[in-house]
């Protein structure tokens, strides 16, 4: 590998086309290919797919511009990473996830995926869902779990299942005493309001409440679900929230009940384009659908939301 063939892949990875490389390096675009093309062969597996005139990063390119990224690495050292990549080696996996499904969802699957590579070292990120796609979008990560993505260029999406978000208040909250909890419950409440840099994901919830929101107080204002319940166990509001974390915080006095009119969001697993190629991350994926079939937060039974 030379030092020009490595800057070229890196421009590329950051500009998108070899054209806008080709003008950070001040040279001409058939020269960038030509050094992409050298690197490639060097390196000893692909580092983009050609369809349609684009070029679309690999798994292995992916991985390999996080430690080109690193800075200052030797080449030695990228040498040592590309021979890992051309083994697949297993040696990390990094996931974003929001906090609910990184404490419930998350730890059973992996507890599954230990027993069959107990030597990978896996990195959480605990993020927003403006954070977690940030995140995919610059290959920071591996996988993603959350709320159902929108589709995004190089992004791969599967969905896992559908869950109906609960109404949570304290134990001694008069409203703990009804079965279903609807919008016209809410007035004169203070209700916990979600706060995201992209507002769009909460739009529904926001829909549901819209007919009380002059009538509701909305001054606590949350960015995880686990704080919200937090501060419901504190006795400082209710809200309206995803019902994974509930599972932590049942046993600190907060109870759950049926919404109505009834909430659906969908959840689902992100990856960058052929992220799934690599075998231990095809294994978890296929696990996390598998655990995510048997947890309760997706069935949508009222009767089981009591509980």
């Amino acid at each position: 590998m030379k030092f020009r063939q490595i800057e070229a892949f890196r421009y590329i990875m950051l500009r998108g086309t070899t054209a806008a490389a080709a003008t950070e390096m001040h040279v001409s675009q058939p020269a960038v290919s030509r050094l992409l093309s050298d690197l490639e062969y060097s390196l000893g597996f692909s580092l983009f797919d050609r369809r349609k005139g684009r070029l679309y990063p690999t798994h292995e390119a992916a991985e390999f511009f996080r430690s080109v990224e690193e800075s200052f690495l030797g080449l030695e050292k990228l040498e040592s990473v590309a021979a890992k990549i051309r083994t697949r080696t297993p040696s990390e996996i990094k996931i974003a996830s929001t906090s609910a499904i990184a404490s419930t969802l998350l730890p059973l699957a992996l507890q599954e995926h230990k027993k069959y590579f107990p030597d990978e070292r896996v990195t959480i990120h605990t993020d927003s869902m403006s954070e977690l796609v940030m995140k995919l979008q610059t290959n920071s990560v591996d996988l993603a779990i959350g709320l159902e993505l929108p589709q995004l260029i190089g992004i791969e999406r599967e969905f896992i299942g559908n869950a109906r978000f609960v109404f949570a208040a304290r134990s001694d909250h008069p409203l703990a005493k009804k079965e279903v909890i609807t919008a016209q419950d809410l007035i004169g409440e203070s209700v916990l309001t979600v706060v995201d840099n992209s507002p769009i994901y909460w739009s529904e919830l926001g829909g549901a409440l819209s007919s009380v929101k002059s009538l509701i107080k909305q001054n606590i204002m949350i960015d995880t679900s686990h704080t919200g319940y937090a501060m419901i166990a504190a006795g400082m509001a209710v809200g309206v929230l995803e019902p994974f974390a509930a599972r932590v915080w049942k046993g600190n006095d907060v109870v759950i009940r049926p919404f109505d009119p009834a909430i659906f969001y969908p959840y689902g697993l992100a990856y960058p384009t052929n992220t799934r190629q690599h075998k231990s991350l095809y294994s978890l994926t296929e696990t996390i659908r598998n655990v995510a079939q048997s947890m309760i937060e997706f069935n949508n039974d009222c009767a089981v939301m009591r509980k």
